[in-house]
């Protein structure tokens, strides 16, 4: 899992729709009142999730092990600069 600290939401949008770009994305409610969005991206080794929260955090969680995990974590740090987020 992978957590951004205080990610603005015009670098949410951006990363959501280069994903978007990429990848079919299957967006579902927020079940949680701390959460703004989450969407889940379908692979075939596995489901990555993203959920973005109110106060900023952006979060990917997948398998270490899916390839796809790999190649969204590297095109999201290279959309928002990692040390500002971390």
């Amino acid at each position: 899992m992978v957590d951004y600290r205080k990610v603005p939401r015009d670098a949410y949008e951006l990363v959501k729709n280069a994903l978007k770009g990429d990848y079919i994305l299957s967006q579902y409610p927020s079940f949680h009142d701390s959460m703004i969005e989450s969407f889940d991206i379908i692979s075939l080794a596995g489901k990555i999730s993203i959920y973005y929260y109110k106060d900023g955090t952006l979060q990917i969680e997948g398998d270490e092990n899916n390839p796809s995990y790999h190649r969204i974590v590297r095109k999201v740090n290279a959309l928002i600069s990692k040390k500002d987020y971390f």
